[in-house]
């Protein structure tokens, strides 16, 4: 055991410095290649339990998915989870099931309408207990006369006779069409970019539109759509906030015609140090005709209006009229 032990340290005071730079480079390259293996894996897989770099700088979490409907290819028929966006709605007699993917069962409540423009109005829409997600069948459109043509970027709903009536827009992977604020069934859902891009600019403490649109084209907010800014667009409340008043012409003649019709009042402090009578304001009276000025001094500005007091009657006697206003 004694010479397993001498073996052993002689073998590490020759070979330390090796033994240091191997552990060096093991960390090294753990510490680089596991993000890069994360990433290209996919996003959110964990290699050799580390987890991975997040590859958004903020993830932006939707409303209730009740409120969206999302274009499916893979679903039999139209489906939905919440009764409120029904125009009308029949129970179904027999038993009917719907299959999902994990080989869970909904069960078929009933039957009925849903408007999801003024011109796109789904029929045979089936009202499925436990549905997360409302899904418009492509091929029930398809049966139903309607032309569905995916591109990048968008996806279109036509009539027989080629004929807009829906556009969607891409959110992640899927396309969807956002129904919160829409309340009635004659309300007309087409996508707009310059909408999506007006309420993302409320929503991100009214960012700049180009700033918005880069963020999203880059894919730095995660669940933040792909917003597109077009030009001569003003935010009202914004520039109203940054306007600053013209100052006022200066009026060379005088707009009062005796003394005492119009006293400027205005006080003046605290000051950083209090004068020898231990007095830390200062009021200033000036008369608009005579362009004369009193100046009192005050401890505090609860004082002014006994000062004021004084000039008053003093003006009044000169004129023998009475003082008509106080400008602060």
């Amino acid at each position: 055991m004694d010479l397993v032990t001498e073996a052993l340290r002689e073998l590490l005071r020759v070979h330390a410095l090796e033994v240091v730079v191997t552990l060096i480079v093991v960390m090294i390259s753990y510490i680089v290649l596991t993000p890069l293996l994360s990433r290209w894996l996919g996003t959110g897989t964990a290699v050799l339990g580390l987890t991975p770099v997040p590859d958004h700088l903020l993830t932006v979490t939707d409303r209730g998915m009740e409120d969206v409907w999302i274009m499916d290819s893979g679903c039999s028929r139209h489906m939905i989870g919440h009764r409120k966006w029904f125009s009308s709605l029949n129970p179904v007699s027999t038993k009917e099931y719907i299959t999902f993917g994990d080989n869970g069962q909904g069960k078929v409540l009933g039957v009925g309408s849903v408007s999801i423009s003024a011109k796109l109005s789904l029929r045979e829409v089936a009202f499925v207990r436990n549905l997360g997600f409302n899904l418009v069948s492509v091929s029930q459109l398809l049966d139903e006369g309607f032309e569905v043509r995916f591109k990048k970027g968008a996806c279109y709903v036509l009539d027989a006779k080629e004929t807009l009536v829906c556009s969607l827009l891409p959110f992640g992977q899927v396309f969807r069409v956002d129904l919160t604020s829409v309340s009635g069934p004659a309300r007309c859902l087409v996508a707009s970019p310059s909408a999506d891009i007006w309420k993302w600019h409320r929503r991100l403490g009214h960012l700049s539109f180009d700033l918005a649109s880069r963020l999203s084209s880059m894919g730095l907010i995660r669940g933040l759509p792909k917003l597109r800014a077009e030009k001569d667009l003003v935010c009202h409340p914004r520039r109203h906030g940054k306007m600053v008043a013209a100052s006022h012409i200066p009026v060379s003649r005088v707009m009062t015609s005796y003394p005492g019709e119009l006293l400027h009042i205005d006080t003046v402090g605290p000051a950083r140090v209090a004068s020898v009578g231990g007095k830390w304001y200062v009021l200033v009276v000036v008369d608009d005709f005579l362009q004369f000025s009193w100046v009192f001094f005050m401890e505090s500005k609860d004082e002014a209006f006994g000062f004021v007091r004084d000039p008053v009657p003093r003006l009044r006697n000169e004129s023998h009229k009475a003082m008509r206003a106080i400008r602060k």
